[in-house]
């Protein structure tokens, strides 16, 4: 790790984040996988962890180690709502589902693209039924939890160093 700067650090967290973005979403798209409630927190969750992980990549004043630190409790937020759900899929036979959220509504003004974005921040249906999902042969949650959990730790290293430094 002492080879690598702040700005690697920072940037693999953020480039993990938006794949594991991309991801999720092309499963709800592509594989018809309906995203729960705990889903569509850790989505805002990292979203939160991409913007501020970027903005402290491109930032070189004092905001740098803060913006950091936001990133790295965001990416810990997420690992804690996968944990949660990986804790649901565990009692599977007495959780039956999660209530809905939703964040935005269709509407015609988003044009041909609104619905989309609308699902991706929507969810529905059953968080063990989500959790239990499988992809590359692990439960989606153990992926989530295994991701963010290593960007929280990414994150908080570049935050330290960047403590230091300022």
């Amino acid at each position: 790790m002492r080879k690598y700067g702040i700005d690697g650090i920072a940037a693999f967290a953020v480039l993990s984040g938006s794949a594991a973005l991309g991801i999720v979403l092309w499963l709800q798209f592509d594989r018809s996988i309906a995203p729960c409630s705990l889903c569509i927190y850790q989505r805002l969750a990292d979203l939160l962890m991409i913007t501020a992980g970027g903005a402290a990549l491109l930032w070189r004043g004092g905001m740098r180690p803060a913006l950091l630190w936001i990133a790295a409790l965001a990416a810990l937020g997420a690992a804690a709502a996968g944990a949660w759900q990986w804790h649901l899929v565990a009692l599977a036979p007495q959780v039956e589902s999660c209530s809905t959220v939703r964040f935005l509504e269709t509407s015609p003004a988003w044009g041909p693209w609104g619905s989309d974005f609308a699902a991706s921040l929507s969810g529905q249906g059953s968080c063990v039924t989500a959790g239990g999902k499988r992809w590359l042969g692990l439960p989606i949650t153990h992926w989530s939890v295994l991701v963010f959990a290593g960007n929280a730790l990414l994150l908080g290293l570049a935050a330290r160093r960047a403590r230091h430094r300022a």
